[in-house]
């Protein structure tokens, strides 16, 4: 924010309180008490106070929402600027009301309180390498909030933000966090943060791994520069595309793999493959100073040329591959699984609790209450991977996307479709029941995006086949350099060209 007044504000939550300075106002936030995981902390309502001459806080008469850890600008001629606090972002739009639904005699409170681990594919090479989309990562903006972000935009517990703070040398530097400046993390399976990066302008900053056997984080300082370089990459199949980047000399084993496993999810031709096709690849690579092994990879544009598939694509500002004339490789989604309207009887939230054991039972979909039979129809076009049954998930089914998309449909009566079935969208795929372990009639809908679950109703998903407008323009600038790139560039050369995130004015 740019206003030139300074605030003074207190807030306090229960009697332990941490403090934290920000400029010349002050946040309590909630101390998380030990606890064998993260403790839910999803609502945490505190008093507003002004402060007295002496510093000595009046209660107020209203609780409100918590704004914690603004992000302050960088500091003006004239000292810090101190950015005022902001009231939480509102909650998603209410679910719709089911009027056929009325008088049907189903529970529209169904849902299930098992924790679903159906991701037995075997490891995601990408993931060992630590591959930029298991990276997330957020340029920090005067206007951001962190705890806002933490649990809203970033699907994060809030717990471990506090239990973060819980220690004062975390708490000072975070304090100081300033516009401009890049936050990255990693998460495991269950959403859970596991590392946390707060980069600096001059190439250091601070770590935070979380323990191995506990929910305790180490710090660290990173005090080496990162190195970007660009890489071409041409082969012929010989076998699989596994193969025949492994006979690149330039490689390592890891790194090989990893290569093969971003093709497949950006340009599925696991099962379209042909011995004597060629292609061409342009990766971008993150070392840290001093070490040659890769810490991050991504595909920035590829050109397949094969017995089956002819295609050439690269990458845009949304991380998502297109077509030189702008055209989407990943088909366009519709946010819920079916037509008609039917009440969310219980949202995504990776820190709900069991209702008898009071354990954390993260919810990775969303439940909609819906009479047995309804039909469930594909929200994207995509190929089926998965139809089973689980003694707690019931009958499922698992559709593959594309580029890291996935969706699977739980507590299914009955499924439509067989696996290695392909589906458009708007097919039907199933009809909903009760199977498995669950409260009453539901459907349970994931959306899972490179592995990890996101909350369906707020993720973002493509809406068009094509770009057009502003950014039809601004992909084409982004593409004409990676094109070029490709079709210009040496097989193993290193080639010289500014990292994807200064081409695409990230």
């Amino acid at each position: 924010m740019n206003g030139q007044r300074r605030f003074t504000s207190l807030g306090f939550m229960g009697t332990a309180g941490l403090a934290l300075a920000v400029g010349s106002g002050l946040v309590f936030a909630s101390k998380p008490q030990e606890a064998a995981q993260p403790l839910e902390i999803s609502t945490l309502p505190v008093s507003s106070a002004a402060s007295t001459a002496n510093g000595t806080p009046y209660a107020a008469e209203q609780p409100v929402s918590l704004a914690a850890l603004p992000v302050n600008d960088p500091a003006p001629a004239g000292g810090p600027q101190q950015v005022a606090f902001a009231e939480d972002a509102l909650r998603e739009d209410a679910p719709v009301d089911d009027p056929a639904g009325a008088g049907t005699g189903f529970d529209e409170d169904a849902t299930s309180y098992e924790t679903f681990d159906l991701d037995d594919d075997g490891p995601d090479k990408t993931a060992e390498l630590g591959e930029e989309e298991d990276w997330e990562s957020h340029t920090l903006s005067s206007d951001d909030r962190l705890s806002s972000l933490w649990e809203r935009e970033w699907d994060l517990p809030l717990a471990t933000l506090y239990r973060l703070l819980d220690d004062d040398d975390n708490a000072e530097i975070l304090n100081r966090i300033r516009s401009g400046q890049e936050l990255e993390w990693q998460v495991d399976d269950e959403g859970y943060l596991t590392r946390l990066r707060l980069w600096g302008r001059n190439g250091s900053g601070h770590e935070w791994v979380r323990e191995e056997d506990g929910w305790d984080f180490d710090r660290h300082e990173i005090e080496n520069a990162r190195e970007t370089s660009h890489l071409i990459i041409s082969a012929e199949i010989d076998g699989s595309i596994s193969a025949a980047l492994s006979r690149q000399t330039e490689l390592s084993p890891r790194a090989a793999a990893a290569i093969a496993a971003l093709m497949d999810r950006h340009l599925p031709v696991r099962r379209e493959a042909r011995a004597g096709d060629e292609f061409t690849l342009l990766v971008e690579q993150e070392t840290i100073e001093g070490d040659d092994t890769p810490r991050n990879l991504r595909l920035l544009a590829f050109e397949y040329n094969g017995e089956r598939i002819q295609e050439e694509a690269a990458r845009n500002v949304n991380d998502r591959f297109y077509r030189e004339d702008g055209e989407s490789l990943l088909p366009p989604f519709d946010r819920r699984p079916f037509s008609g309207n039917y009440r969310i009887s219980s949202s995504f939230d990776p820190q709900r609790r069991h209702p008898v054991t009071g354990r954390v039972a993260p919810h990775h979909g969303t439940d909609f209450a819906m009479p047995i039979g309804t039909p469930i129809q594909a929200p994207a076009d995509g190929r089926v991977t998965r139809v089973e049954h689980d003694q707690y998930a019931g009958r499922f089914i698992v559709i593959e996307h594309g580029q890291g998309y996935s969706t699977r449909y739980l507590h299914l009566d009955r499924a439509l479709v067989s696996p290695g079935d392909e589906v458009e969208r708007g097919d039907r795929i199933a009809l909903s029941g009760n199977t498995g372990r669950s409260t009453g009639p539901h459907l349970h809908y994931e959306v899972h995006v490179n592995r990890q679950p996101k909350d369906p109703m707020r993720v973002e998903l493509p809406e068009s086949d094509a770009l057009e407008g502003e950014e039809l323009e601004q992909f084409r600038e982004i593409g004409e350099v990676l094109f070029a790139q490709l079709e210009n560039g040496r097989s193993d050369d290193q080639v010289a060209m500014q990292p994807f995130s200064e081409l695409a004015g990230q």
